[in-house]
Order: C-alpha cells, then sequence, then structure tokens
C-alpha cells in the first residue's frame, strides 16, 4: 500500500482540537481514565453473580452443543457452520475455551463480559484522542461510553459477547486507520486490516466498519483521490464476503418475509427513519429501557403519526448539519460514525420481532458521545470558568447515568428480574409473559407458570413454545390429561422435536409404552443424532425388558455423546442384565469416572459384575462402597419416567 499523504495538523481554533492551553496533560487524562475505569467497575461488579438468562443464554451457552468440544474437528465445525442462524466462529470459540476451563459457571461468563466493557472504554478513549489531540474530550467521551444506561445489555448480558468482543476489534482497527491517515505508513494499513478479521468473525454486524472509515475521512479532513478510494477496497471486500454468510446463515429465518410482507414499502421507510431518531433519543434521554422492543401494531392499517413524521424530521437534522457552518464537519462525523455502523440493524430488511434494542447502539454511540466532549471542550475552553462550569455539568451527568445503570444492571439479574421488568413497561408482549413462565417453571413456581402461558396464549394462540410450558407445568402439577392436550396443541401447531420427546415422556408415565416409543421414534427418523431422544427410547425399550434394543440405543448415545453418564450407567446395568460382565463392569466404571451422580446403584451393580467374573476382591470393595453410600437394595433405574420434561 502506497504512503498516503499525512493530514494536517488541526489547529486550536479547529472544533476545539489541538489547544495545548487548555487541554489538559496526557498524565491528567489517562488519570481521568483511570477513575472512569474503576467507577465502570463499581458499577457493575453485581453482574459478576448474576445467573445465566432463557433470553439467548440456554440457546448461546447452557444448551449450545457446540462449546462443549475444543478438539480440532469441533474448531473446524465452529469455523464451517452455523449455530442459531448466526455465523460468530470466535465467539464460539471464546465460549468453548470459558466452558472447557471453567464449565457452565455464570460468574466467569459476566466477568469476561465486564473486562471486556472495560477493555473497549480504554480503546474509546484512545480513539477519541487520536482524533481530537484532547485529553478532556477524550475523558469525556469514554465516560459517557461507560457508564451510559443503554450499554448495560451488552455489559451485564452473558449472550452479548459476540458484541463486546467485535467492539474490541473493531475498535482497534479504528485506532490503526486514524494512525495510517495520520501517518501514511503502510503498517499501520496493515495492522487495520488485520484487526477488521477478527472483528467480523465475532461478529458480522461489523461489516460496517468500511462506511465508519469513510465518516473518520471527512472528519480528517482527507481529499478524495483514487488512493482514499482505492484503500477502502480490501475492507468493502471482506464485508462483503461476510455478509454473504450472514445472509446464508440467516436465509432459513422465516421472519425475515414474514415482518417484509407485513408492512408496505413506505412504512418501513418510516419505520427505518424511526429507529434512527429512537437511538439518538435514547442516548440523550435513556428512560424506559427495556429488553423488548416490539414492532408498531397498525390500526385499520396505519402506522402510530410519530413514524411518518420521522422522516421529516431525520431530513431536517439533514438540513441543520449542512447549514451549521464550521460545526457542520463535527455534525457530519457524529451523525454518519452513528448511521453507519447503525446501517445493518435499522430494520431495512427486518429480520426478527424486536424493532429496535439497547445492545445496538453500544458502539454506535461513539459519534454523539464524542460530538458531545467536543462541544463541552469548545464551551469550557472560552474560560477557566466555563471549563469550571463544564466539569461540574459532565459529572452531574455521569452520577445521573450511572444511579440509571446501577439500577439496570439490577434488572439482568436473572430471567425472572428481566422480564418482570419488561412486563412492568408493557403487558401486551406475549414473548414476556412465555419466557417469565419459563423461569417460573425452572426455579418450581408451576402454577405462575400456568397463568403466565395462560397470559402469553390468550395474547397469541399459536405460542407453541407457551402450550409446552404449561403443558410440562401440568405435569408436575399432576394434571397428565391437561398435559396431553397442550403437547398434542403445541405439536399441531410446531411439530418440534422436544414436543414430541416430551409428550412421549408423559405417556411413558401413564403407562402408554407404546404411544412413547412412537412419538420417541419420530424424532429419531427425522433426525438419528438426537442423544435425548435416543436415551429416552432406551428407557422405554428397558421398562419393556428389550434388552437388545435398550442396548442398541444406549450405545448410540453413547456413540453421539461419549461423556453420557447416565446412559454409561445405564448401558452397565444392561449388560448385567445380559451376562456380559466385562463389558459391564467396564462401561460402569466408565459412568462412574464421568461424574455419574447416583454412586451407589453403580457399585452394587460393578460389584455384581465383579462376583459373575471371579474377582471376589473387587467385588468386595464395590459391595462396600455402595454400602458405605447407603444403598440398600438393587436398582438399576435412576430417574424418573416420567415428568421430567424440558420445556
Amino acid at each position: 500500500m502506497a504512503k498516503n499523504k499525512p493530514v494536517k495538523a488541526a489547529t486550536a481554533q479547529d472544533e476545539g482540537r489541538g489547544s495545548a492551553s487548555a487541554a489538559p496533560g496526557r498524565l491528567r487524562g489517562w488519570l481521568g481514565l483511570g477513575i472512569v475505569l474503576a467507577a465502570t467497575a463499581f458499577l457493575y461488579a453485581p453482574a459478576r453473580n448474576h445467573a445465566f438468562t432463557n433470553w439467548d443464554d440456554d440457546r448461546q451457552i447452557t444448551a449450545n452443543p457446540d462449546i462443549r468440544d475444543l478438539s480440532p474437528q469441533s474448531v473446524r465445525k465452529m469455523f464451517s457452520s452455523f449455530y442459531v442462524s448466526l455465523y460468530q466462529p470466535l465467539t464460539s470459540l471464546s465460549f468453548a475455551v470459558e466452558y472447557r476451563l471453567f464449565g457452565l459457571d455464570p460468574r466467569v461468563y459476566h466477568t469476561t463480559n465486564v473486562l471486556l466493557h472495560l477493555a473497549n472504554i480504554l480503546l474509546v478513549y484512545v480513539l477519541a484522542r487520536s482524533l481530537s489531540q484532547n485529553g478532556w474530550i477524550a475523558v469525556a467521551t469514554a465516560a459517557l461510553f461507560a457508564v451510559h444506561p443503554l450499554q448495560v445489555e451488552v455489559a451485564a448480558w452473558a449472550s452479548s459477547l459476540s458484541i463486546l468482543l467485535s467492539s474490541l476489534f473493531y475498535l482497534a482497527t479504528l485506532i490503526a486507520y486514524v494512525a495510517y491517515a495520520k501517518s501514511g505508513k503502510a503498517r499501520y494499513f496493515a495492522a487495520a486490516l488485520a484487526l477488521f478479521v477478527p472483528a467480523l468473525g465475532a461478529k458480522t454486524t461489523a461489516a460496517t466498519l468500511p462506511l465508519v472509515l469513510i465518516a473518520i475521512d471527512v472528519y480528517l479532513q482527507r481529499k478524495v483521490s483514487w488512493r482514499t478510494v482505492c484503500e477502502k477496497i480490501p475492507f468493502f471486500l471482506l464485508a462483503a464476503v461476510f455478509g454473504c454468510i450472514t445472509m446464508l446463515a440467516r436465509s432459513g429465518v422465516s421472519r425475515v418475509q414474514d415482518y417484509a410482507l407485513k408492512y408496505s414499502l413506505v412504512q418501513r421507510i418510516c419505520i427505518v427513519c424511526y429507529c434512527c431518531l429512537w437511538y439518538v433519543g435514547k442516548l440523550v434521554f435513556p428512560a424506559g429501557l427495556s429488553a423488548f422492543y416490539p414492532f408498531p401494531v397498525k390500526t385499520d392499517g396505519w402506522l402510530p403519526v410519530v413514524f411518518y413524521l420521522a422522516p421529516v424530521l431525520l431530513i431536517g437534522l439533514a438540513v441543520g448539519i449542512w447549514r451549521a457552518g464550521r460545526y457542520r464537519r463535527l455534525l457530519a462525523f457524529a451523525a454518519l460514525f452513528m448511521l453507519a455502523s447503525l446501517v445493518l440493524v435499522v430494520q431495512i430488511i427486518p429480520v426478527s420481532e424486536l424493532m429496535v434494542c439497547d445492545r445496538y447502539a453500544y458502539l454506535p454511540c461513539f459519534g454523539l458521545f464524542f460530538l458531545a466532549g467536543t462541544l463541552g471542550h469548545r464551551i469550557g475552553s472560552q474560560s477557566p470558568a466555563r471549563m469550571r462550569g463544564m466539569v461540574v455539568a459532565l459529572v452531574l451527568v455521569l452520577a445521573a447515568l450511572g444511579v440509571a445503570t446501577q439500577r439496570r444492571v439490577g434488572v439482568w439479574r436473572n430471567s425472572l428480574t428481566l422480564w418482570n421488568d419488561v412486563i412492568g413497561k408493557r403487558q401486551d408482549l406475549w414473548v414476556a409473559y412465555q419466557n417469565r413462565g419459563m423461569a417460573e417453571y425452572e426455579t418450581g413456581d408451576r402454577k405462575a407458570a400456568v397463568a403466565d402461558c395462560d397470559a402469553a396464549l390468550q395474547l397469541n394462540p399459536k405460542a407453541d413454545k407457551a402450550l409446552n410450558i404449561r403443558a410440562a407445568s401440568y405435569v408436575q402439577i399432576g394434571d397428565r390429561a391437561a398435559a396431553l392436550r397442550d403437547f398434542d396443541s403445541a405439536i399441531r401447531l410446531n411439530p418440534d422435536s422436544s414436543y414430541f420427546v416430551n409428550r412421549g415422556i408423559l405417556k411413558r408415565g401413564t403407562g402408554d409404552l407404546a404411544g412413547a416409543l412412537k412419538d420417541f421414534s419420530t424424532v429419531i427418523e427425522l433426525n438419528p443424532r438426537h442423544a435425548g431422544a435416543l436415551c429416552e427410547r432406551a428407557d422405554t425399550y428397558r421398562m419393556q425388558a428389550n434388552w437388545a434394543k435398550a442396548i442398541a440405543d444406549y450405545e448410540a448415545v453413547l456413540r453421539l455423546n461419549p461423556a453420557h453418564a447416565y446412559a454409561a450407567f445405564l448401558l452397565g446395568a444392561m449388560r448385567v442384565e445380559t451376562g456380559d460382565n466385562e463389558s459391564a463392569a467396564a462401561t460402569l466404571n466408565k459412568a462412574l469416572a464421568l461424574g455419574y451422580q447416583d454412586c451407589g446403584p453403580a457399585y452394587f451393580l460393578l460389584a455384581q459384575a465383579y462376583q459373575k467374573m471371579g474377582r471376589m476382591d473387587l467385588a468386595k470393595e464395590a459391595l462396600r462402597r455402595a454400602q458405605e453410600l447407603g444403598y440398600k437394595g438393587p436398582q438399576t433405574e435412576s430417574r424418573q419416567t416420567q415428568g421430567n420434561q424440558r420445556p
């Protein structure tokens, strides 16, 4: 890459940049950043003890099979396939490393996110200082970025690792690019291009970065030339490649077409304009924040009036920026930075039931915060008294934002606190009632779960997941007839494999073994690698004393998941029944090594196998261990055959 002509240093009168007399020294700037980091760590300290939520944490982490293995084959799969309609291999790899080292300890995942947020605050400071050459502006920008309550969703939600990780490399890319733009040195350009790749690998929405580079060129007043155009081509090519991968990953998401057809082209344009203004509004006045902002409801085919006013307001803002005189470039940079980094998430092509999300403002807010810091410094640099006034104003604003952030962090403590907050703000969201019902089921409050699922189904009679949760709750309450009706209804709406498995477990509990086998076999026919259905069918065959088929299914489970301790125990038990004692002993020992919890029956069966093999010393030792654990008699069935549905 040929060197570009270095950007000329800005003057002290240029947006308040470069004024050595007014700007704090470099040391004071870093000291200010240290205070910001310490305050942010204090605000987010409670998040380290938060639990996982049922808002994507289950799909991304707790129930994600792709992060349970760090073998070369598994890593290759992360980089060559999609999970939950996303392509984020670097994020999946990070989750896998956390799981390998710490299991499913939520404190680790939340602590990682808080640390990444702190790292991003540092990079925001460096970027703002690189652009402005002013420590006051950099500290103000970093402080607003650090403690604004709109950032809580990203920093306090385990599943948002992708945004934090992508932002880390995104910001580093911008810093390297600014260094290149100012010096023309090729090594900075190469660093920027290299850092862009992991940003895309963590989350493909980083594909907006080439547009942000143009915004930076505007701010640095780089002249448009063939060099400044050609240097963007590699970034656009990388963005295009990952963009195509994202489209391929999302191609199976039916909501894209559903939401696109629900609104006319004019209405969708109005929604996009409203979304842009919404993010600006929430950054200026962050009240009424929620984890769920649905699309607007049409009345007689019309959107609320505010949506039709949004394009007019947006055009008015654009005209105002154009006529802003000496502030034009600064305002244009703030607007372009925000719009460019939002372009993939403002629902130009709707892909979910969410119109806007707090988390989407995580990086775009830099533009507005940099604008606020620069204007504040420009006002304060006019006199020492005004500078003191601006410092006091900044501290007061940060204190108010900090209080709101501390409250917002508490909302993300667990699933119940999260959905209580959503429902407290809106009572017409069926998803919120459904998810709170799931949280209540998991905490053992089945009657409350039924009530919330009732509310969800009143708002959306086609909520098949709510039917499944309510059915599982009915099982626990003891109303099997109602549970069976709900499972049947859920399957009619959506023949999901988990619904068939849950209904099969219920049928088995009522003695309908044939019906249970039919449900489990239906799932296995569609997906022969469904370990859960195979294990349940094996249990059912075992209840029929059909040892051969039970053994075959348990073996299939262990081929799919060699660490399945329950299947290893039951396989060992079946082998004891059929007289295959050597294999039984090996399998039972494997179950114990894998951490099978009900050790008493395992040691008792192991003693039987050793005894039949003539290994009396080992048999006595195994029997002694069983007795020490309080095991009182032979038993091979160690879990309930009913009531263990998973909603």
